[in-house]
């Protein structure tokens, strides 16, 4: 019997990153936009500490920052290099990756995702799942696998009359999402308690994500996105102005209204310099709530207050 292709179309959570040492403000503006915020705790690896906002539909925000600048560890150590080479290492404040829920390994998410893309002959890899962890501020230690892709090294479609850009790992994090499974129980990862998942802002779920990227690699990335997700990007929604595509991803609480994943073109001035200096990525969230609030601003990260009316 054939083995069941895994699902890699659901979203688990959006990383949102603040100034190192700068956690416990990042949660006081949190809660101040009406958030529910829950302790995280320290990665394995020491570097960073986090806080999650997590909601009724299972997919969660998480709030990251580094423990300590890089000048705080003594240069030519094994300290200091592993903090310099962290994959969010040069990334700037605000929204700066995204993670796909993935499983235990068995079958493994990288060589799923890597076989759709040879056999379609898409520029798409994903290293294999290496080991994370978290130890959460009770003590309980949690286990997961990551896959994350892989910087493919060729030129990048741009504007006509503009030079080829050349995508490094700080580009390809964060432009493509990684993939996290757990190794412990996910109950364990994301909180899920009522208390936790109830928001005094009335926040019930994401809403959509929005990437930024130009308009000549709009084609390009979606079609690596209809590779990633097992989606045909045949299939997927593509807006009037042709300067917009979604696709449409699932969420972990497996309920009936989709996330949408929205890659798109910059819009206005604001936009396009967003994107001239960050490269593509995510550049906003939407929201479920009961009623249309005016977006916000977290200040790192763009907040979009969505109804069922005005999805």
């Amino acid at each position: 019997m054939a083995t069941r292709e895994p699902l890699t179309n659901v979203l688990d959570h959006i990383v949102h990153l603040s100034p190192p040492g700068s956690l416990q403000d990042t949660i006081t503006n949190w809660e101040e936009l009406g958030f529910s915020v829950t302790p995280g705790g320290t990665h394995a690896d020491g570097f960073t500490e986090n806080a999650l906002v997590a909601f009724k539909d299972g997919v969660y925000l998480e709030l990251i920052s580094f423990t300590h600048p890089l000048s705080d560890y003594p240069p030519h150590t094994p300290e200091h290099q592993a903090r310099r080479d962290h994959p969010w290492a040069k990334k700037e404040v605000g929204y700066i990756d995204f993670a796909f829920l993935g499983n235990n390994g068995d079958p493994s998410i990288a060589s799923t995702i890597n076989e759709r893309a040879s056999s379609s002959n898409v520029n798409v890899h994903y290293h294999s799942e290496v080991k994370g962890g978290r130890t959460r501020v009770d003590g309980k230690k949690l286990e997961w696998l990551i896959t994350a892709p892989e910087p493919t090294k060729v030129n990048a479609p741009t504007e006509l009359g503009t030079p080829p850009i050349v995508r490094n790992d700080s580009d390809i994090r964060g432009r493509l999402p990684f993939f996290c499974g757990d190794l412990t129980p996910r109950e364990f990862r994301v909180p899920h308690e009522l208390h936790e998942v109830t928001h005094p802002n009335n926040a019930s779920g994401i809403a959509y994500v929005r990437l930024l990227t130009s308009q000549a690699d709009l084609p390009n990335l979606f079609e690596q996105f209809a590779i990633v997700t097992g989606v045909p990007s045949e299939t997927t929604n593509l807006d009037s102005d042709s300067g917009s595509r979604t696709l449409h991803l699932r969420s972990p609480g497996n309920n009936k209204t989709p996330v949408l994943l929205k890659v798109s073109a910059p819009k206005d001035e604001q936009e396009q310099k967003w994107l001239e200096k960050r490269g593509a990525g995510l550049y906003e969230v939407g929201i479920h709530g009961l009623e249309d609030k005016e977006e916000v601003w977290t200040p790192f990260g763009k907040l979009v207050w969505v109804t069922s009316e005005t999805q």
